[in-house]
């Protein structure tokens, strides 16, 4: 029986490993985010834009590279990684991760080396979902079901394709819940067994600061099932590891005092109430489209229907350990929609798996007034199964894989032309499209603010083909009556491209 299903569990994570590595292929552009996470692992300072010759002069594809990708001068310089997190926002482990994963590719930029570390982190989180699902259940059929459920649901292949840390914070996030689990439903568990808290607590927390806010919603159920069971030298040992663990941390990585209390991204940032509810509706929907291609609440519909003709059961009760996913949940989804500096799915990626298990849980136990296990596990099997194969069937575009962009980096490297790049420096998004600045043969940022026609006339010299791309608060009009063949391309995330023959 384990060997059966140890089986099909790898046979999940590998059909999974090929959906993710086909999906790969369809990547076609970045996030400027994501090109930060290969700047700030590897370069000199934190943004390629910080560069004294960065405006106003020609440079070749290799100047753009150079920020990406790690040359054979730099196998060894890992202070970037400690440098460049330090004055940012972020902690350092996934750039560090990041980094021995791009030192397989030396003098060379590419997608993989973030895509293969997703998917790196994907088959150990396939296996905590199994485990965790496999105490929620007791049941291996329903653990197999969620687990492959989990691994085909659009937020988790969408994550998949995005490079940054927020796939590696969902695997924080399922070890330390199952941890919390085994400990709780161990009575007697030593001082020993609760130190396997300290590496999972210093990982997740060097991994991204928002694992913190889960950790709190852990400890305060952990701490008030101790106190309302009366197992107070468990909750002893508890707090010695807890206080242990933030000492460790403050000693390994002190600038979290100042990123978490004093950073832009940090606790300080006063919302209004009816701000802070907007957001949090904002994000309830992109939940249900990210997690369930809005078909939760019409899988919540159908099953009260096709329930409501059953004669009621007996009430099982619910498995305590779900409070370890379910609280954490709600706490982290709460200070996330007030404290998000933007309302995207990836603040929600943290918490997937978490919540598709918590999800299938919560329909389980409402399907079991009614049904027995049997029929439950088909019911949410068929339905849930309905919900992984849409994307097949209605082509669906996955965000991350930048597919609205018409395969314009493609066009670039084609046409071998040059870019020409006219900057307001105001509204500073340019690493959303460094990525074409490595596939064109050369290129020049022009700083818009010092723009006149004399001097962009200077610095275009003798062009006659070449790419424009003018970013936000750039008047686009002076340039369509400068060139008469321009040709509109393509609406980038915060430019406009065009190609002009002078």
């Amino acid at each position: 029986m384990k060997k059966r299903v140890n089986a099909v569990l790898i046979v999940i994570i590998f059909l999974g490993t090929i959906a993710r590595i086909y999906l790969g292929f369809q990547k076609e552009y970045f996030h400027m985010d994501e090109a930060y996470s290969y700047g700030l692992m590897n370069y000199n300072k934190l943004s390629i834009v910080d560069n004294e010759d960065f405006l106003n002069k020609w440079h070749t594809k290799e100047y753009y590279l150079d920020y990406l990708e790690i040359n054979k001068n730099e196998i060894f310089n890992l202070k970037p990684i400690w440098e460049n997190q330090k004055n940012d926002v972020h902690p350092p482990f996934y750039y560090l991760l990041l980094r021995i994963m791009a030192s397989f590719t030396i003098d060379n930029f590419t997608k993989w080396t973030g895509i293969l570390l997703n998917i790196i982190f994907f088959g150990i989180s396939t296996v905590f979902v199994y485990l965790i699902s496999k105490e929620l259940f007791q049941n291996p059929y329903y653990s197999l079901a969620v687990s492959f459920i989990n691994t085909f649901s659009g937020i988790a292949l969408n994550s998949a394709l995005y490079i940054r840390m927020y796939e590696l914070c969902n695997l924080n996030i399922l070890v330390i819940t199952y941890l919390h689990i085994k400990l709780y439903k161990n009575k007697n568990a030593s001082l020993k067994d609760y130190f396997k808290l300290l590496p999972v607590l210093l990982i997740g927390g060097l991994t991204h600061y928002y694992y913190f806010i889960y950790v709190l919603g852990v400890y305060l159920v952990y701490s008030i099932l101790c106190i309302k069971n009366k197992r107070f030298e468990d909750l002893k040992k508890y707090n010695i590891i807890c206080i242990v663990s933030a000492f460790a941390y403050i000693l390994i990585w002190p600038y979290a005092i100042k990123h978490i209390l004093y950073g832009t991204r940090g606790i300080k940032e006063n919302t209004s109430i009816f701000i802070s509810y907007i957001k949090f509706v904002i994000f309830v929907w992109i939940a249900n489209k990210e997690f369930y291609y809005y078909l939760l609440p019409i899988f919540i519909i159908l099953i009260i229907g096709i329930s409501k003709s059953k004669t009621q059961k007996i009430f099982k009760a619910n498995n305590s350990s779900i409070k370890f996913l379910i609280y954490p949940t709600i706490i982290y989804f709460i200070v996330i929609s007030k404290n998000a500096p933007y309302l995207e799915n990836r603040y929600l990626i943290p918490i997937y798996s978490i919540t598709i298990i918590s999800s299938i849980y919560y329909i389980k136990v409402y399907l079991n007034k009614f049904w027995s296990n049997k029929d439950t596990l088909f019911i949410e099997a068929f339905l849930f199964l309905i919900m992984c194969y849409l994307p097949l069937v209605s082509k669906i575009d996955f965000e991350y894989s930048y597919s609205k962009y018409n395969h314009i980096a493609q066009k670039v490297e084609n046409e071998n032309l040059p870019i020409i790049y006219v900057f307001n420096t105001q509204n500073n998004r340019f690493l959303d499209d460094i990525y074409l600045f490595t596939l064109s043969p050369k290129s020049v940022i022009i700083k818009y603010e010092d723009l006149t026609e004399e001097n962009l006339e200077k610095i275009i010299g003798n062009e006659k083909n070449f790419f424009l791309i003018c970013n936000e608060g750039v008047e686009k009009e002076k340039f369509k009556n400068l060139y008469t063949k321009l040709e509109y391309l393509q609406k980038l995330n915060a430019a406009e491209m065009y190609k002009i023959e002078v």
